[in-house]
C-alpha cells in the first residue's frame, strides 16, 4: 500500500507565519482605511496628494506637459495605473496601496531571516504589522509607501547579489536602483557608496577587475532604467533633465541662511505649492535677466545655496548637525499633514502613536536602532550594506531637509536594528554579563533622552490652528462651506493670529455676497500675515466690489512692493487700472505680468484688448 505524503509541521509553519503576517497587516490597514473615511482630507485631498491626483489624471487623458518633470515621475504614473483600474476612485486606490503595503511585514520577515535570525525577523515583522506610520503612509496618495517597499527590496537584492555575485544579480540590482531613483532621486547617492562595498567585500570574492566590472554593470543598468525619463524630458522641452529639476530649489530650501532643517519654506518665497513653484522660476530668471531652462533654474538655486554656505560655513555645519538630530528625533515631523491630528479621526492610531513624555514609537525605535547598529560592528562585513544604505540616505536628507515621510524608506532597516538591540540585550542579561548590560542600558538611556527633545519648539496653538485650517481648506475647496466655516472659526479660536483662517472666512462671506461682513476678515488676515500675497489680492477684490478702486490700488501697490516678482500682483493691478480707465498703467502692469509668466493667457487677452482700444480714433 502506497503511503500518502502529508506536509510536515515545519512545512506548515513555514507557510503559516508569512501568511499570518500578510493577513494581519491587511486587516489592520483595512480597519485604518475605513476609519480614515471620516477625516475630510481622505476624500478631499489637498497639497501633495492633490498634485499627484492631478498629474495622474493628466497622464490618463494623454495631456503632455511641455516641461521636464518637476518631481520624480514614478509615483504619478503608478497612481495613474491605479486610477485606470479603480475608475479614479480614491478609496479603492488607497485600498490597493494598503494591499501592497501589507507585503512589507512579510518582506521584513524574510529579509530578517537572511541577515539576523528567526526571533529578530519574527518580532520585526510583527512590529511592522502595527507600526503607525506604515499604516498612515500605506493609505496616503504619496510616494512614501512605494518608496519603503522599493528600498527594502533593493537592500534585499544587494544581499542576494553579495551571496551570489552573478552578472544577472548585478543587473537586477541596477534595475532596482534606477527604479527607486525614479521614485525619489536622492536614493541614487547609494551608487557612489556601493564602491566601498565593492572594494571591501566584493573584491575578496574574485579578481578586482571583475568586481569593478560588476559595479559598472549596476550603474549601466540603473542608467538604462532612468534613460527613458531623461529622453522624455528632452523631447518635450529640449532640456536633458536626468529625472526631475526640483533638486536645486529643494537644496536651497534646506540650506539657506534661514532654513530650519525641516521646513520646506523660506521667507520671501510663496509658501503655497503653486506659488513656490512659480517663485522658483521667476526669481531665477529675473536675477539672471533671461529666460531659463528648468535645469538652469535648478542650477541657479544650487549656486545661490552654495554662495550662502561658503559665506557662513559654520552656520551650515550647525544646521547639518541639527538635521542629524532631527533624523533620530522621535517627533513625527509634519510635511503635508500632522500625523498626530489624524488620531482624532482614526481611533486605531491612538494606542499606537503618542507624543506625551516620549515620542512613541519612533522615540524608542531610533535609540534602539542606534544601539543595534553599534552591536553589529563586531561583524561589520556582514552588515556593511546596511551601513551604506543608511549612511548614504541619511547624508542625502542632511543635504536637503528632514521630515517624517522622508525618514520612512529606511525605517524597516531601523526596526530590524532596534529589535536586534533588544534581542542582544536580553541575551546579555540572560548570560548575567552585568557590566555589559549596565553599560548598554546607560547608553540606551542617553540615546532615548536625546531622541525625545523638543527640537522643533513648535507653538502648539499654532499647530492646532494649522490642523483645523487644513480641514477647512479641504472642505472649502470642495464646496463644503458650512463645515469649512466651522473649522476656520476653530482655528481662530485656537490661535487668534492665524491669518490664513481669517482670509478664508472672508472668502466664504464674500461668496455669499455678504461683503461688509467679509471686509474685516480680510483686514485681519492682512494684519496678521502681511507677507502672504493672497491676502492682498482678496482684500483688494472686496474693495473693488465695494467700488473703492483707489483703496484697492493702494493695497495692490503695497503688494507689488513686497512681491515685485509675483506675476499675479501685476495682473491684478492691471485689471484694477483697466476698470478705473487708467489704460497706460493697466498696460504696463499686464505687460510685466506676462513677462514674469508668459503662460498667463488672461493677462495676454486683456493686454491685447487695451492696445486695440488705444489704437481707436
Amino acid at each position: 500500500m502506497t503511503e500518502i505524503n502529508t506536509p510536515s509541521k515545519d512545512r506548515i509553519r513555514l507557510w503559516l507565519v508569512p501568511l499570518c503576517f500578510i493577513l494581519a497587516a491587511f486587516f489592520i490597514r483595512l480597519v485604518y482605511l475605513n476609519q480614515l473615511q471620516v477625516m475630510p482630507t481622505s476624500n478631499l485631498p489637498i497639497m501633495d496628494e492633490k498634485y499627484h491626483i492631478n498629474l495622474a489624471e493628466k497622464i490618463n487623458t494623454g495631456e503632455t506637459d511641455p516641461e521636464p518633470f518637476f518631481r520624480a515621475p514614478l509615483y504619478p504614473y503608478f497612481l495613474a495605473g491605479l486610477f485606470k483600474i479603480t475608475g479614479s476612485s480614491l478609496y479603492w486606490s488607497r485600498f490597493a496601496q494598503a494591499v501592497l503595503g501589507s507585503l512589507l511585514p512579510l518582506l521584513l520577515y524574510l529579509f530578517g531571516l537572511m541577515i539576523f535570525n528567526r526571533k529578530v525577523a519574527f518580532w520585526t515583522a510583527a512590529l511592522a504589522v502595527f507600526y503607525p506610520t506604515f499604516l498612515y503612509y500605506d493609505t496616503s496618495l504619496l510616494i512614501t509607501s512605494l518608496m519603503v517597499l522599493l528600498t527594502l527590496i533593493l537592500v534585499w537584492q544587494l544581499y542576494r547579489t553579495q551571496a551570489r555575485p552573478q552578472t544577472l544579480n548585478f543587473i537586477i540590482t541596477g534595475v532596482l536602483l534606477g527604479l527607486t531613483g525614479l521614485a525619489r532621486p536622492n536614493i541614487l547617492l547609494l551608487g557612489p557608496a556601493l564602491f566601498i562595498w565593492v572594494w571591501l567585500v566584493l573584491k575578496e570574492t574574485g579578481p578586482l577587475k571583475k568586481a569593478l566590472l560588476h559595479y559598472i554593470i549596476i550603474g549601466v543598468a540603473a542608467f538604462i532604467i532612468i534613460l527613458p525619463v531623461t529622453v522624455r524630458n528632452y523631447i518635450v522641452s529640449g532640456d536633458p533633465v536626468l529625472i526631475a529639476w526640483q533638486g536645486g530649489f529643494n537644496f536651497y530650501l534646506g540650506n539657506n541662511r534661514q532654513a530650519s532643517g525641516w521646513s520646506a519654506t523660506v521667507p520671501g518665497i510663496d509658501y503655497s505649492w503653486e506659488g513656490g513653484y512659480w517663485d522658483a522660476i521667476v526669481i531665477a530668471e529675473n536675477d539672471l535677466k533671461r529666460t531659463l531652462k528648468r535645469s538652469e533654474v535648478s542650477d541657479y538655486w544650487y549656486d545661490r545655496a552654495f554662495d550662502e554656505i561658503f559665506d557662513d560655513p559654520a552656520a551650515f555645519l550647525s544646521l547639518a548637525f541639527k538635521k542629524l538630530r532631527l533624523f533620530f528625533n522621535g517627533y513625527e515631523i509634519p510635511n503635508n499633514q500632522n500625523l498626530y491630528f489624524t488620531r482624532e479621526f482614526v481611533p486605531i492610531l491612538k494606542p499606537l502613536m503618542f507624543d506625551k513624555i516620549i515620542y512613541f514609537p519612533y522615540g524608542l525605535v531610533a535609540p534602539l536602532a542606534l544601539l543595534g547598529l553599534g552591536l553589529t560592528l563586531q561583524n561589520w562585513r556582514k552588515y556593511l550594506l546596511i551601513y551604506l544604505v543608511l549612511g548614504s540616505y541619511l547624508i542625502s536628507l542632511m543635504l536637503f531637509f528632514v521630515c517624517a515621510r522622508f525618514r520612512q524608506p529606511v525605517l524597516p532597516l531601523m526596526l530590524l536594528l532596534a529589535v536586534f538591540a533588544i534581542y542582544r540585550l536580553a541575551e546579555i542579561i540572560r548570560k548575567k554579563q552585568t557590566k555589559n548590560a549596565v553599560l548598554l542600558l546607560f547608553i540606551l538611556a542617553l540615546l532615548v533622552w536625546e531622541s525625545n527633545h523638543d527640537l522643533l519648539q513648535l507653538d502648539q496653538r499654532r499647530v492646532r490652528a494649522e490642523d483645523y485650517f487644513m480641514l477647512g481648506a479641504a472642505e472649502l475647496e470642495y464646496g463644503r462651506t458650512v463645515e469649512a466655516e466651522l473649522d476656520f472659526q476653530r482655528a481662530i479660536g485656537t490661535d487668534s493670529t492665524h491669518g490664513a483662517s481669517y482670509n478664508n472666512l472672508g472668502l466664504i462671506y464674500a461668496n455669499r455676497k455678504d461683503y461688509l461682513r467679509a471686509l474685516p476678515f480680510f483686514q485681519k488676515a492682512l494684519r496678521h500675515e502681511p507677507m502672504n500675497p493672497e491676502n492682498y489680492f482678496n482684500y483688494a477684490t472686496i474693495l473693488m466690489t465695494l467700488n473703492d478702486y483707489n483703496g484697492a490700488v493702494s493695497i495692490l501697490e503695497r503688494a507689488r512692493q513686497l512681491h515685485p516678482l509675483n506675476y499675479y500682483v501685476h495682473y491684478k493691478l492691471g485689471m484694477t487700472y483697466y476698470q478705473m480707465g487708467r489704460l497706460d498703467l493697466a498696460e504696463s502692469s499686464l505687460a510685466e505680468s506676462l513677462r514674469l509668466n508668459p503662460g498667463n493667457d488672461h493677462a495676454r487677452q486683456l493686454l491685447q484688448q487695451i492696445r486695440q482700444m488705444k489704437q481707436l480714433p
